[in-house]
């Protein structure tokens, strides 16, 4: 089966090289999974803003990274007191950041967790339509079921840095639209693999100035995340305006 290698984009301008996706948001100013952190990634210019989602004891779904906050884990925790052991504007309701951040940039949601799956996309198909947001995981079984829950959604499977087996097989089980796998994986020949199936790749989590400007001179990364989202998007330009010049 080959997948098309779409960017899955609301493009910057007629930008050539890859999306730049804000890991978090652009939290320089604002803590991360902040909404600080989303009008930030948006005054600045980025394609993309990177969420994590979690849900409460009370059955809130919020923005939150690790599953433990001050050692207790999320979801014992009611929503006012998750926010109570983190800084002021974190662990927002994702709906008030789907809200905020609807027509104004596409939104990449990743789904930590089990259980919840479509809670979570009722939420989001409620906001955003298909084409503002994709939503990535770890685990094949939360990607299964986003495309039960809203079957026009862009998936992409999120891939650690270590060694994948069966990858042809979870990525036909999945449905997955694009890969998203950790930097140092560029190093291997899964880059190639990809391209060679036509699977777009969102690599994750590129800080390094060497290693993005090698993503972004590299045809087959159709987006960066990370968390220099500033520097990214001067090197961004810099690709840009070198292809301009051929």
């Amino acid at each position: 089966m080959r997948h098309e290698a779409t960017a899955v984009a609301v493009p910057r301008g007629a930008s050539t090289a890859p999306l730049v996706v804000a890991h978090r948001g652009a939290w320089g100013i604002g803590p991360q999974n902040s909404l600080r952190a989303l009008d930030d990634a948006i005054a600045i210019g980025c394609d993309a803003i990177e969420l994590d989602v979690r849900r409460t004891a009370d059955g809130q779904i919020v923005l939150v990274h690790d599953a433990r906050v001050r050692l207790r884990t999320v979801n014992r925790l009611e929503h006012h007191q998750v926010q109570a052991r983190m800084k002021v504007g974190q662990a927002p309701l994702l709906a008030e950041v789907l809200r905020r951040a609807a027509d104004r940039i596409l939104v990449d949601i990743e789904l930590k967790e089990d259980g919840y799956v479509a809670e979570t996309m009722e939420v989001v198909t409620r906001h955003l339509h298909p084409g503002q947001f994709v939503v990535t995981s770890f685990r094949d079984r939360i990607l299964n079921q986003v495309r039960a829950a809203a079957p026009d959604a862009r998936t992409g499977l999120l891939l650690a840095p270590r060694r994948h087996r069966d990858l042809e097989a979870r990525v036909r089980h999945t449905g997955a639209s694009f890969l998203a796998p950790h930097v140092s994986l560029a190093r291997t020949s899964l880059f190639s693999w990809a391209a060679q199936r036509g699977l777009a790749l969102w690599v994750w989590t590129v800080n390094d100035r060497r290693l993005l400007r090698g993503a972004f001179n590299d045809p087959r990364v159709a987006a960066v995340i990370t968390d220099e989202p500033e520097r990214a998007l001067v090197l961004s330009r810099i690709v840009d305006t070198v292809d301009s010049r051929r």
